[in-house]
């Protein structure tokens, strides 16, 4: 017997998530992917916090103003993803956090 992809997702939806509705469920999921990309975006900005022994903002000042090497203008671009992206997830996190607060 073959089961069709929506009848195994909405199953396994209501062992994991009972009660919840499937709009709750699927906030509920992103907010966790949310939760776990924030956790890799600070834990690549604490390498290289360490790294350079600096705050990004000072760091990129640095790059501006000098000629860096390949290392350091690679460093900066990743860098600066990292902290892009806590700020997306950080927002991604309230905007969701508001929404299962409602429910």
């Amino acid at each position: 017997m073959v089961l069709n992809a929506e009848v195994i997702v909405t199953e396994s939806a209501r062992r994991l998530f009972s009660g919840l509705s499937k709009d709750e469920v699927l906030a509920s999921l992103l907010f966790e992917r949310a939760q776990r990309n924030l956790i890799k975006y600070q834990s690549q900005a604490r390498h290289y916090e360490t790294k350079y022994r600096l705050a990004f903002d000072v760091f990129r000042q640095q790059i501006a103003e000098g000629e860096p090497d390949e290392e350091q203008e690679q460093d900066y671009f990743d860098w600066e993803l990292a902290i892009t992206g806590i700020e997306d997830m950080t927002l991604e996190l309230d905007r969701l956090s508001e929404l299962l607060d409602q429910a």
